[in-house]
């Protein structure tokens, strides 16, 4: 009786000891089945190459989106608050998104390129850490999600990054195109200009606040010109005004001027002679961006300055000749300054466009006197370029476009040479006027700070 007992026991210990190992493996078993499709499966996001993703696409989007609907929905639960959720779908080689009614085509390289996260960018300096070169050309995300505003996307690396999607809308090619910009150029003739405010503002008060700097910017931007008005006449507050928006463009003139028509430069503004027209610095390959006159004295008659807007005319010849207006935005003609010391040469189209599929005006070139040779333009497209110049000067020329101003001593003017020609009528007697050039980038670099744009 006491061995059967004891094998009773014994038998009951090893059952035990069986049914702990057994449960231990099947736990173990059960680990690994939840581990190895992860394994396999950023293996596979490793290895992918595009032609056999399509279909781990499809499956990665059917449960990326329910992982995000589920994550949604604990978050609602949890604080009450709606949290919506952006669509999107993954392609082979981009990621489709729709924000704010824009739809976005994301490419996964871009997207890499762009990571905004961890040591991708110098969040002290904004620039670029990640080196392009090596992201492999058909990388593509392992997990994508939408939450409170953001993309967040990991990388077969293991690299996770992060894009506010306001700020994807505001970066990209159809984010751009979708958007308003925060200013837009009033384009004018003299009726328009005569049923708008004067935009000017006063010299003491744009040198103390820079509310009425921005203000002056905004009409510069807007109008292609603005006044300081009581400024005292000397070169001093020549230079504070344009020192006030950001530093001067110094050129072979030197770092300011001072003309009168002696023919001190081999230019015809030393001269008394009418000028037509024109922008300035066409013989630079990057013109001056604003141009600031100040009329110090005047003892004789005539003199008046002469405003049009060029890109009104320019959008005029769009309309009427299309073509005209293709051939003046896509053929590149030399200019060049010519004098002992200096010879300058400057390549550019009559009217140079911005980048992109709106073909928005960028700057106008437009100087008859300072054109050099047109070696740029084959024989059998001579005669439509000087069509197409034709009609875009008698544009110009319109006396419905030519805004007169009397200058007077004290009162400074700034153009947009990018956009607003200038000229003058001839006059007789002493003329004196100081000035100098800004650099465009510097410009508009300040209006950002200020908010302008």
């Amino acid at each position: 009786m006491h061995l059967k007992s004891l094998a009773a026991s014994f038998a009951t210990r090893i059952s035990q000891q069986s049914a702990s190992v057994s449960r231990n493996i099947t736990a173990q078993r059960y680990a690994h089945m939840q581990t190895f499709p992860k394994l396999c499966s950023i293996r596979h996001a490793r290895l992918l190459t595009p032609t056999q993703s399509v279909l781990a696409s499809r499956t990665r989007l059917l449960s990326t989106s329910t992982c995000v609907k589920s994550r949604s929905h604990i978050e609602k639960k949890a604080t009450g608050v709606p949290v919506s959720v952006t669509k999107f779908v993954q392609h082979e080689d981009h990621l489709e998104l729709e924000v704010k009614g824009a739809k976005l085509k994301l490419n996964y390289v871009w997207l890499r390129d762009h990571c905004r996260t961890g040591d991708s960018i110098n969040h002290l300096t904004q620039q670029r850490m990640v080196d392009t070169f090596l992201i492999e050309p058909d990388i593509q995300p392992v997990n994508v999600a939408i939450q409170e505003g953001t993309l967040n996307l990991t990388w077969p690396d293991g690299h996770q990054s992060e894009y506010e999607l306001d700020w994807l809308l505001s970066n990209t090619y159809e984010g751009k195109q979708h958007i308003q910009t925060t200013w837009e150029p009033l384009l004018w003739n003299v009726e328009t200009l005569s049923a708008s405010p004067k935009p000017s503002v006063l010299y003491q008060d744009y040198l103390s606040d820079d509310e009425q700097l921005a203000k002056l910017l905004h009409y510069l931007l807007k109008y292609g010109f603005a006044f300081v008005e009581e400024a005292p006449v000397t070169l001093e507050a020549t230079l504070a005004a344009a020192e006030r928006i950001c530093q001067i463009r110094e050129t072979f003139f030197g770092r300011f001027w001072c003309f009168t028509s002696d023919l001190e430069r081999h230019d015809t503004a030393y001269t008394a002679e009418a000028l037509g027209a024109h922008t300035d610095t066409t013989y630079l390959n990057e013109p001056s961006g604003v141009q600031v006159f100040h009329k110090m004295e005047h003892v004789g008659e005539g003199g008046a300055t002469l405003l049009v807007d060029g890109f009104h005319a320019a959008e005029r010849l769009r309309r009427e000749d299309p073509e005209g207006f293709d051939i003046l935005s896509s053929v590149s003609v030399p200019h060049h300054y010519l004098e002992p010391g200096v010879h300058t040469t400057g390549v550019g189209p009559v009217l140079e466009l911005e980048p992109g599929a709106g073909k928005e005006l960028k700057l106008i070139r437009y100087n008859m006197h300072d054109r050099a040779c047109l070696d740029t333009v084959p024989m059998e497209d001579v005669s439509r370029w000087y069509s197409a110049l034709r009609k875009l000067t008698r544009f110009i020329r319109d006396p419905a476009s030519e805004y007169w101003v009397p200058l007077k001593p004290g009162q400074i003017l700034l153009t947009y040479n990018w956009r607003v020609l200038h000229g003058r009528s001839a006059f007789t007697g002493r003329r004196r006027v100081s000035g100098c050039y800004l650099p465009r980038d510097d410009v508009i670099s300040r209006a950002r700070v200020l908010k302008v744009i």
